[in-house]
């Protein structure tokens, strides 16, 4: 196959994994390379993660289901469960009108159908239940699979009165709207709402699908699949590692794999963002999307991490037998406040001046285990580091990073344990 064909097929690929829906008309390019190459990309995606290629009148949509539930990998603009729960009753509403030809619909209407399938959950007469609901509406229309018609969607969850009737809202569903529910296995469901073991591990989704199929499911959407969550999943890629390989040439990828935890880098040839990083890069509103710089939430991740190094070189922790670093929160929050005080100046205007020490310290956490590195703290107080954050470390060129206790560095001891792959040794 021609170079300029394999670069279009990857591009393809990307351009399905990197967007919610491939749209003809806001994104003409990429749907037309995905039409092109679509039977090539239903059959890849079908065959490695089990995700389904949806098409619709004028667009596209990878199914792509997850092989753990992780909530830090969800929606920053969607704040509460109530806010996830009425995004699924909208789309519910969406599937059950999917045969009428009649895609318009008012608020009011909306909201009676979700207030009667939600039962106590959903309360209409609750302001903090409709700005749930409006919620959910606005990021379905900033996906596009809403399109916004008429009305003040502010003036109807305030109660307010038009010409002697309620504010009414108009909207209209999208070609995609229905497509973005995805199916689960019942009993899979059912095992992930039962209580969760002590640890740090998270649930499978609720889809029963072989070890292989979760690997490439972790691998695909980031950040890392770690051993403590399906170690199935990461034995399937190291029986079949060659295979993994070579089917990641298509994507440009790098595949990092140890004992411990596998994940995949983006090369130059793939484009975007690294594969392992996820981004807090949605804001939390249009108008304030412009002015936020999140990545110096980058800054104090890596000094941290770098002052947890210190702290295993001292001898005062290390890693277990999983490859993961427990630690309390307690520690973790000294070492950062310790960080403030010494680098907070060059962490940018907003976190540097603008917001309070804790609100950083919050985000700090939300962006560590959005990236992977980090599961907790859970309601002990427990954080675990995962082995993802192993090679990450940062220092300013001027501040070097904290040494180790020196009485404790005159009297080395290995920080490995008995069988493990030294994912946090230098």
């Amino acid at each position: 196959m021609a170079e300029a064909a394999r670069e279009e097929r990857r591009s393809a690929l990307f351009d399905l994994l990197d967007r919610p829906v491939v749209d003809r008309a806001a994104e003409p390019d990429a749907y037309r390379r995905v039409y092109l190459h679509e039977e090539y990309l239903r059959s890849w995606f079908q065959a490695r993660p089990g995700w389904r290629l949806l098409g619709g009148e004028g667009s596209y949509r990878l199914e792509r289901v997850p092989a753990q539930a992780l909530a830090e990998r969800g929606l920053p603009r969607l704040r509460a469960p109530l806010d996830y729960a009425c995004l699924c009753w909208v789309l519910w509403f969406a599937e059950v009108r999917a045969a009428d030809p009649r895609r318009w619909f008012v608020l009011s209407e909306l909201a009676a159908e979700v207030a009667r399938a939600g039962g106590a959950s959903f309360r209409l007469a609750e302001r903090a239940h409709r700005e749930a609901l409006v919620r959910s509406l606005q990021l379905l229309v900033d996906l596009g699979a809403l399109i916004f018609r008429d009305g003040q969607a502010e003036r109807w969850v305030g109660g307010e009165a038009e010409l002697g009737g309620p504010v009414e809202v108009l909207y209209e569903f999208a070609e995609d709207a229905p497509r973005l529910l995805a199916a689960f296995d019942p009993a899979g469901l059912d095992a992930w709402a039962a209580p969760a073991a002590e640890g740090p591990a998270l649930p499978r989704s609720g889809e029963a699908v072989p070890p292989a199929a979760r690997a490439w499911r972790a691998l695909l959407l980031g950040p890392a699949l770690w051993v403590g969550d399906d170690p199935e999943a990461l034995a399937a890629v190291a029986a079949a590692e060659a295979e993994f390989r070579g089917d990641l040439d298509p994507l440009g990828c790098v595949l990092e794999r140890t004992a411990e935890h596998a994940r995949l880098w983006r090369t130059g040839a793939a484009r975007g963002q690294a594969g392992a990083v996820l981004l807090d890069l949605l804001p939390e509103s249009a108008e304030a999307g412009a002015d936020r710089h999140v990545r110096y939430v980058f800054h104090p991740v890596l000094l941290l991490l770098a002052a947890v190094r210190a702290e295993m070189g001292a001898g005062r922790l290390a890693p277990g037998a999983d490859g993961t670093v427990p630690v309390g929160d307690g520690t973790l929050h000294d070492l950062f406040l310790d960080l403030c005080r010494r680098h907070r100046r060059n962490w940018g205007a907003e976190l540097g001046e603008q917001v309070g020490v804790e609100e950083i310290w919050g985000r700090l956490l939300r962006q560590m285990r959005q990236m992977g590195l980090l599961r907790g703290p859970d309601a002990l107080g427990r954080c675990w580091l995962l082995p993802a954050a192993a090679r990450l470390a940062g220092t300013y060129a001027d501040a070097p990073p904290p040494d180790p206790d020196p009485g404790l560095r005159a009297q080395p001891r290995s920080l490995l344990p008995e069988g493990g792959d030294g994912a946090w040794a230098e």
